[in-house]
């Protein structure tokens, strides 16, 4: 099954499907936990093959911190690097006893105990998420807060003094203003005073249950309004998140998936005899679906030319099936299976169904049934209703014909802007 999963990791660009050559591809499950495993492996056998024992090593995903003598380093990388030819190790040797590792920078002293301090890489731009940004104010505050959280715990050679000033440049850079610096290392100071504390507090604490946690958009005055609404009346824990991702604004360079192989989507069926359409939706790809359509088109079709009439119990069942059918033997007409249309899509098929019932509300002379909007709240009808009347009014204001007019020698000249507003 391991196999399977990593020899099928194959993508397409420009018309041409590109496979994986070597090793796990980005994005699949499985190469977290195959890579640790292989350097485990590696890891056990490379320190196995070293003719003497090496008195400190730690390991970080594919970084590792060794303590050797000064004359046998190039010896054990070569060791290393004999393991498997496709995995080639690099050195960085201390310099002035001081030597980075991760985000610290580690320092041999003179009785060889190790100090550690906070470490930034000279290429860093130091930037994080901006206190300006659209995210929620907690969630700046959690960044805020873990930023100086692990300079605190990273610098143990240092003072404190030394640690805030580091705080407050990285924050400023950010746009963090300075009473919330000040406020976030008062924080941090008051949770390292009570951390043995808080420990034995969450120790004795009783099982409440189990927690729920979901994701909310972020929206500036609500979001935090439904939060606190939820959290007194259920245990759950809401995060709040923003769909203004750099996904949304830079263009996909990734080959786009044609319309027939997409799913998890809403789609509209127009009827190619009156002014009415069908809302459905899939979650196996749209073609699949589709092919059902045109089977239940087929099998009526069949019917009627056995000479079975709307009240024979075949073609009552049939009906039944989806309201595409029903409006189809009702009225004698034909739906435009060829040009369907999708109006959304989202990543979690439970959606689906709220997402159907909200467009079959929102477009009119759709030929679904009533039991399709039923389970609809009454306070999401009323906002899907203002929600059409809004883009009914600006649809309708930028539809019209600028007209300014201009007064010149007596004469008015009617200057006409016709141009077209998307």
């Amino acid at each position: 099954m391991i196999n399977f999963c990593i020899e099928c990791s194959y993508f397409s660009f420009g018309g041409s499907f590109y496979k994986q050559k070597f090793g796990t591809a980005m994005g699949n499950p499985l190469s977290p936990m195959i890579a640790d495993l292989v350097m485990e492996d590696i890891l056990d056998q490379a320190v196995e093959a070293v003719p003497f024992p090496i008195p400190y090593i730690k390991k970080y995903v594919d970084d590792l911190f060794l303590a050797l003598p000064e004359d046998k380093i190039e010896m054990v990388q070569e060791i290393f690097n004999g393991q498997d030819e496709n995995l080639q190790f690099t050195i960085e040797r201390e310099k002035e006893n001081r030597l980075p590792f991760l985000d610290m920078v580690l320092t041999r002293n003179l009785n060889q105990a190790i100090t550690t301090e906070w470490y930034m890489k000279p290429i860093s731009s130091g930037r994080f998420l901006n206190y300006r940004s659209l995210h929620s104010f907690s969630q700046k505050m959690n960044v805020a807060f873990n930023f100086a959280k692990r300079v605190y715990t990273f610098s143990t050679n240092s003072r404190d003094n030394e640690v805030e000033s580091v705080i407050r440049r990285q924050l400023l850079i950010n746009d963090y203003p300075n009473t919330l610096i000040s406020r976030v290392i008062n924080r941090v100071k008051l949770r390292r005073q009570e951390v043995e504390t808080a420990m034995e507090a969450n120790e004795n604490r009783p099982d409440e249950g189990e927690t729920v946690f979901r994701s909310l958009t972020n929206i500036e005055g609500l979001s935090q309004q439904i939060i606190k609404t939820l959290r007194r009346e259920y245990p759950t824990r809401i995060a709040t998140k923003t769909t203004n991702t750099v996904g949304t604004i830079l263009p996909p360079i990734k080959d786009k998936t044609d319309n027939d192989d997409q799913s998890n989507v809403i789609y509209k069926i127009d009827c190619n005899n009156c002014d009415g359409c069908y809302i459905g939706m899939t979650t196996t790809k749209l073609k699949t679906r589709i092919s059902g359509h045109r089977s239940n088109v087929r099998r009526l079709t069949t019917l009627r030319e056995a000479g079975h009439t709307n009240s024979d119990a075949a073609i009552i069942s049939i009906r039944e099936k989806t309201a595409l059918v029903d409006h189809a033997a009702e009225n004698d007409h034909v739906f435009r299976l060829d040009d369907v249309k999708i109006l959304d899509r989202t990543q979690k098929p439970s959606n689906l169904p709220i997402l159907e019932s909200c467009y079959i509300y929102n477009t009119p002379h759709t030929v679904n049934k009533r039991t399709d909007t039923d389970n609809l709240n009454v306070v999401y009808a009323g906002l899907l209703h203002s929600i059409t009347n809004l883009k009914r009014t600006r649809t309708n204001n930028q539809n019209r014909t600028n007209v300014n007019i201009t007064r010149t020698n007596h004469t008015d000249t009617i200057i006409t802007d016709h141009t077209t507003h998307e």
